[in-house]
């Protein structure tokens, strides 16, 4: 398991879990971008629960805001990092329906939400590697 990874699994098993998937991805990228963990929970805050509306998952727009500030931003690899979590989840990216579609599946929702990140996390760092 990847150091971005373990450091996630880390944030999302404390008791109490306090971190969304947004706020766990922020978190778990915040010294690479010199940013505070305290403010990029912040940043994140709004973001989980699908922008806390059903929306774009939070862990994907997590992921598009680390690729961003981490200088990846063309076209394609927004739509690479899109398309790479989609292709999983039966083209679903918004968190409402990657719930629901879960629990028809008898899924429980922190498990799913972990993978969530896990896949977004996988995908952030393949394309850092990438630009490298």
């Amino acid at each position: 398991m990847n150091k971005h990874i373990e450091k996630a699994m880390e944030l999302r098993n404390e008791t109490p879990m306090v971190n969304n998937c947004a706020q766990t991805i922020m978190r778990v990228y915040a010294d690479e971008l010199g940013i505070d963990e305290n403010l990029c929970a912040a940043i994140g805050c709004n973001f989980g629960g699908g922008m806390k509306c059903g929306g774009t998952c939070g862990a994907i727009t997590a992921g598009l805001m680390v690729l961003g500030a981490k200088g990846v931003d063309s076209p394609m690899a927004v739509q690479q990092f899109r398309k790479g979590i989609a292709e999983k989840h039966d083209g679903m990216t918004d968190c409402a329906d990657l719930l629901r579609a879960n629990a028809q599946k008898g899924g429980d929702k922190k498990t799913h939400c972990d993978k969530m990140i896990q896949e977004a996390i996988e995908l952030v760092d393949k394309l850092l590697d990438e630009k490298q």
